[in-house]
């Protein structure tokens, strides 16, 4: 079954039948394979990926406020909900061209990030924007500032967690830092070393804590972490099931009902030497020792076979707004309906 399977994946394609490709993929995906099948897999199965506007009504707005410097770029915003949509946007200097990263001359090989925080309301408009300092003790390590921002509120406030990894007196290891953000400043700075000694990022916030969902799948168990006595806790909770091995975070975790929340997840497939990345809806049952209960099927926002990432989901009443990048270059919000997007999963141990 499964030789067969591989097989539709792999030309279902080039005779059109793109859904019996996506199923096989699918199919494959819930299935123990050998790292180099699965990874062939996952390839195989970005030439079968829905746009999301494909899968539900949602509208897309390109969020295009001032870069934190002239020239800078802006991509992979984060939102809350604080009022309105309360969206941070990373701005860097440098742009991907022919898959490297390319810098300014005068920056001397340093990749630089900025932060702009923006309030838009439901019409999806700008209403203001303004960069927020990002001060720390830094060492000469040649990536700075807060990378890949989240936004959380926690009893009204406003709560960052990022990836730094010019921060003394560690080594360039990738850590998550977070602090509270008031009034364009970074106030109670924590960054202790890593939880596992190996690099960090993409933790996701649980919505309205100081927690966040550590890994969707590691050592087979989902996790969480938070901060005791200045050092980070990981706790293992419920088993994972095989499909989540590859999940990478993503936005928040936002509640929908009951004690279950919904996240966006991330995977990602490589194609001559081109990184992919294909997203999907994930439910979880905190009761349940935040268990896996369902995914959607992998879908793209803007472009399929590109980079995109989203670092935001956020809950208006019954509307949701998602906030994601495309190539690194572009930064973008979307809304659609709650219900919507969690009619689109399925069960993840099926």
């Amino acid at each position: 079954m499964t030789e067969h399977l591989f097989r539709i994946a792999a030309h279902a394609y080039a005779a059109g039948e793109m859904d019996a490709g996506r199923r096989a993929c699918e199919r494959l995906a819930r299935t123990r394979l050998e790292p180099g099948m699965e990874a062939i897999v996952r390839r195989n199965r970005t030439w079968y990926t829905q746009l999301l506007g494909d899968l539900l009504d949602v509208r897309m707005q390109q969020v295009q406020c001032e870069p934190f410097r002239s020239g800078w770029s802006l991509f992979n915003p984060s939102v809350v909900r604080k009022g309105c949509w309360t969206v941070n946007v990373r701005s860097s200097n440098y742009r991907i061209i022919d898959g490297q990263y390319v810098m300014p001359p005068e920056d001397s090989g340093i990749i630089r990030t900025g932060n702009v925080l923006c309030r838009i309301n439901d019409d999806l408009a700008i209403e203001h924007s303004a960069p927020w300092a990002c001060d720390y003790e830094k060492t000469e390590y040649a990536v700075d500032g807060f990378e890949d921002v989240r936004l959380n509120v926690v009893d009204g406030e406003c709560v960052v967690s990022a990836t730094v990894r010019n921060m003394a007196p560690h080594d360039g290891t990738c850590r998550i830092a977070t602090a509270q953000l008031r009034r364009g400043a970074l106030v109670g700075l924590a960054c202790p070393a890593t939880a596992d000694g190996h690099h960090e990022k993409n933790w996701m916030p649980i919505l309205g804590r100081r927690e966040w969902l550590y890994a969707c799948s590691v050592n087979g168990r989902t996790a969480t972490v938070r901060l005791e006595d200045g050092a980070w806790r990981v706790t293992h909770h419920a088993e994972a099931p095989h499909v989540a091995a590859q999940f990478r975070g993503g936005s928040q975790l936002v509640p929908i009902d009951n004690g279950r929340w919904l996240a966006i997840v991330h995977e990602v497939a490589e194609d001559a030497g081109r990184r992919i990345y294909e997203h999907r809806f994930v439910t979880f049952n905190e009761a349940d020792g935040w268990r896996m209960e369902s995914i959607s099927q992998p879908f793209a926002f803007r472009e399929q076979r590109a980079i995109e990432f989203c670092a935001g989901l956020a809950r208006n009443g019954k509307t949701l707004a998602a906030t994601f990048g495309v190539r690194d270059a572009e930064a973008w919000i979307a809304t659609f309906d709650l219900t919507d997007a969690v009619n689109l999963t399925r069960d993840a141990w099926a």
